[in-house]
């Protein structure tokens, strides 16, 4: 089993290996990763409520993990989360602070949804739009809250 500093630095990995560096499609900072994924949360129809419920109290390295086992699995980075694992990042004593292992995992989370859909980010006079687009197979309000739903989870855990 992983540590979970492990953890973390494979999750930067393949996050480095996933993400893009258009600045367009992706978030400047963990503030602007945390807006995207909560305005990805309502768009998928997820209650203010669900939404809070699903951003207060993370656990970073719990939803870490989760969404590493969720990579495993998606085919899309499942070949990629393989070949990490296989051989994980070397730990160059670099310590994972509380706001580092929240900014590893949301923007984990955030290059791992740019595999689902596309993203687009706006922004204007210092706020940021988000706009949702899905290019894959399935119709777009299904996908996203089906993404809703994931990316509560992973954040959240089953729900009990």
């Amino acid at each position: 089993m992983l540590t979970d500093r492990a953890v973390q630095l494979s999750l930067q990995e393949i996050a480095e290996d996933l993400g893009g560096s258009d600045p367009i499609q992706t978030p400047l900072d963990a503030s602007e990763a945390q807006a995207l994924i909560e305005a990805l949360l309502r768009a998928g129809g997820r209650s203010p409520e669900a939404v809070a419920a699903a951003l207060e109290g993370v656990h970073e390295h719990a939803a870490a993990r989760r969404l590493l086992a969720e990579l495993s699995h998606d085919a899309e980075t499942a070949q990629l989360t393989a070949a990490v694992l296989a051989d994980p990042p070397a730990d160059e004593q670099m310590s994972v602070e509380h706001a580092v292992a929240s900014a590893v995992l949301l923007g984990a989370l955030v290059s791992w949804l740019q595999t689902k859909i596309d993203i687009e980010i706006k922004r204007t006079e210092g706020k940021s739009e988000f706009r949702f687009r899905v290019t894959k197979q399935a119709t777009s309000a299904s996908l996203l809250r089906d993404l809703a739903r994931l990316v509560s989870r992973i954040l959240s855990g089953p729900p009990e």
